[in-house]
């Protein structure tokens, strides 16, 4: 059990030196690799795919630590206090992923040397759905970017006891704005530095340091929990058992309106992982970073296995949450009493930085604020270097190829990336005035990922269906980014609550159905030149030079 007095000294302020000297370690550390690498780097290829030739394994880790996020980190603990052990469901999905990303997504798209993904839609359809496909992924990643900035701050804010009483929730006026805009703008920014001067090498090999300080920060907490109450994960489970959840996780609903069954789980989650990985630039820019195939579907592994350790250790960190806070005695004062009342019934998503503020001694808070700084600025400087990629690649070179020299697009993709930087600050300082009272989660669904959906599907019928042309994507893809839509805010919109695991396999299949049916309806077919750019024909023929610029027809 935990002994009062240590409780009481845990909680008496937020971040002591020990803790701003391990943040400030770590952060140095980020910026000397960036300092590095950017000493190498001569071409845009060595920004934006690392000369092709980066290590696997670096690759898978970067992988999964640029599409964990503070999201996951601080949601999936707090999603146990909802769920209970429910939520890992997530997971039943990942073998039927590794099929579909083994098997199909990755000969295809290491046969085409892109850089960038939508590159290859140009080719199979015309420069319209190119560009249109690039738009939605830019919007795609400035609201995954925004939401990831504001999860971190708030938690940052949370941990250094800045008399919040929002993140999410409801919003006081013993918060200071001020300090939550000096966090934004310290996390935002800084991630963008290093990003902005070394380009994906250093992305990857910063993601790699960030994914072992994650690690750290999870497994410190369940050891600090595990040393103070004596106890291990079979008490736990014990106690997890027993407990009252806010929601029961059912087997299987046709309501869609249940926002989480077992079902609706590993289905949204499987859909989510196919087409990040067939569509999403920020997934596919690190396949493109490895020299073939084989390559990458050992990074593909790598970030597989990976993810579903740190699944686990997320779960037992939420699980050692429930037990102490159920167990632990009462605190010696009326003040520690109402943190700790604070605590066990605020919004799930507090629980995690609330309990680092509160519990954790110096020094390991530093470790786990450490983290929380790694799990955002992993995210920032992918989706930061994916969105330079997109605008360089797919409208810059595209659209000026004569001023595209490669000094002219490096010193542009540099400048992108900065400027990306101070646009996802802007846009997430308007998300934190705009966007209170839900949880994280369901925050950064309705965000962004109505535009996930469409673009997998976008790909998928590129790729297997020989009627899909120009004239039934294009209708495709906003009937499917409608449907996004309309499902992500069906409350706001009509008053009735849609599941968010459901969002990207509803827009997913109303895109192909949509095609499919206008494709036979106008009777459509690609010509023989774009039906070369099928699957079968790429994966069967040899390497794709992308370098050429594309029929002109094929802008029309």
């Amino acid at each position: 059990m935990v002994e009062p007095e240590a409780v009481s000294t845990a909680a008496e302020g937020g971040l002591a030196g020990a803790d701003h000297l391990v943040i400030g370690l770590y952060l140095a550390c980020m910026l000397g690799m960036g300092i590095y690498i950017a000493l190498k780097q001569r071409s845009t290829e060595d920004f934006f795919v690392g000369g092709r030739n980066l290590p696997a394994w670096a690759v898978g880790i970067s992988l999964l630590a640029s599409l964990l996020s503070t999201i996951t980190y601080l949601g999936m603990p707090g999603e146990m206090f909802r769920t209970g052990l429910g939520f890992l469901t997530r997971q039943l999905g990942i073998p039927f992923v590794l099929v579909v990303v083994w098997f199909l997504w990755l000969p295809f798209f290491m046969k085409l040397n892109l850089t960038s993904a939508y590159e290859y839609l140009e080719r199979r359809f015309n420069y319209t759905v190119r560009a249109m496909a690039g738009v939605f992924c830019l919007l795609l990643l400035f609201g995954w970017m925004a939401v990831v900035v504001l999860t971190a701050s708030g938690a940052m804010a949370e941990i250094a006891n800045l008399n919040l009483d929002w993140f999410p929730g409801e919003n006081t006026s013993e918060f200071r704005d001020a300090d939550m805009h000096a966090i934004i703008l310290s996390v935002g920014l800084f991630s963008v530095l290093y990003t902005t001067l070394g380009g994906i090498r250093a992305v990857i090999w910063t993601d790699v340091v960030q994914f072992f300080v994650l690690i750290g920060g999870a497994l410190f907490t369940i050891g600090f929990i595990a040393s103070q109450t004596n106890s291990g994960v079979g008490d736990w489970i014990a106690v997890a058992s027993t407990y009252e959840y806010r929601e029961s996780v059912e087997w299987f609903d046709l309501d869609v309106q249940n926002r989480s069954t077992v079902f609706s789980i590993a289905v949204g989650m499987f859909f989510w992982f196919i087409c990040t990985h067939g569509a999403n630039q920020v997934a596919l820019q690190r396949y493109f970073a490895v020299k073939d195939a084989k390559a990458a579907r050992r990074s593909y592994l790598v970030s597989a296995v990976a993810s579903f350790a740190l699944g686990v250790i997320l779960a037992g960190v939420g699980l050692a949450l429930i037990y102490f806070i159920q167990d632990h005695p009462l605190p010696a004062s009326e003040s520690l009493l109402s943190e700790v009342e604070k605590i066990r019934y605020s919004a799930q998503d507090k629980i995690f930085p609330q309990f680092i503020s509160i519990y954790l001694p110096a020094g390991l808070r530093g470790m786990v604020v450490a983290a929380l700084f790694a799990a955002a600025m992993s995210t920032i400087d992918s989706g930061a270097n994916s969105v330079s990629t997109i605008v360089t690649v797919d409208f810059f070179r595209r659209l000026r190829p004569d001023h595209a020299t490669p000094a002219a697009e490096l010193r542009l993709a540099r400048t992108l990336t900065a400027c990306m930087g101070v646009l996802i600050v802007a846009i997430t300082l308007g998300l934190y005035h705009l966007s209170k009272g839900t949880d994280i989660i369901s925050l950064c669904q309705k965000g962004f990922n109505c535009f996930l959906g469409p673009l997998g599907g976008v790909f998928v019928l590129a790729m297997f269906f020989r009627r899909a042309t120009p004239a039934t994507v294009i209708p495709a893809l906003l009937a499917g980014e409608i449907f996004g839509v309309c499902a992500s805010y069906s409350t706001e919109l009509f008053g009735t609550p849609y599941s968010t695991h459901l969002v990207v396999p509803g827009s997913w299949i109303v895109t192909i159905v949509t095609g499919s049916v206008l494709g036979f309806v106008l009777r459509t077919e690609a010509t023989p030149e774009q039906q070369q750019w099928m699957w079968i024909p790429v994966v069967a023929g040899g390497s794709r030079d992308m370098s050429q610029p594309a029929p002109e027809t094929s802008v029309n």
